[in-house]
């Protein structure tokens, strides 16, 4: 009997420590947005609003931080309407340098894979 009850109480601490696990790092991901333009144009500097709003949830995240013409946001994962707007220091092929003001959307983008998830948006120049 003592080695039942012995057994018992190993079995039940050992499912209790293999239960608490961190599961949030699964949640999240990187999402990795490059800005894209025609060839000839390089894009130095971007000034922006990026809104990335969850489709499912319809949660909305805003940023900013713009590393030349790559966005960088950690978001939980799913699927994703993306809006950006603002302005971009573009370079041509002769190197002159202008202001331009843009915009880039997709209505969905699926961002669910594990670590870092990569995608492309085309900018629509306004100006």
């Amino acid at each position: 009997m003592k080695h039942i009850a012995t057994y018992i109480v190993l079995t039940l601490g050992f499912l209790s420590l293999t239960a608490c696990h961190q599961g949030e790092n699964d949640l999240f991901a990187t999402a990795v947005i490059n800005l894209a333009v025609d060839e000839g144009i390089t894009i130095t500097q971007v000034q922006a609003q990026a809104e990335l709003t969850n489709v499912n949830t319809r949660q909305v995240t805003t940023t900013a931080n713009f590393d030349g013409a790559i966005l960088r946001v950690e978001l939980l994962r799913g699927a994703y309407q993306i809006l950006i707007e603002g302005v971009a220091t573009c370079q041509d092929a002769s190197g002159n340098i202008r202001l331009r003001q843009f915009r880039a959307q997709t209505d969905y983008v699926e961002l669910v894979g594990t670590g870092s998830n990569a995608t492309r948006l085309n900018l629509i120049f306004l100006d």
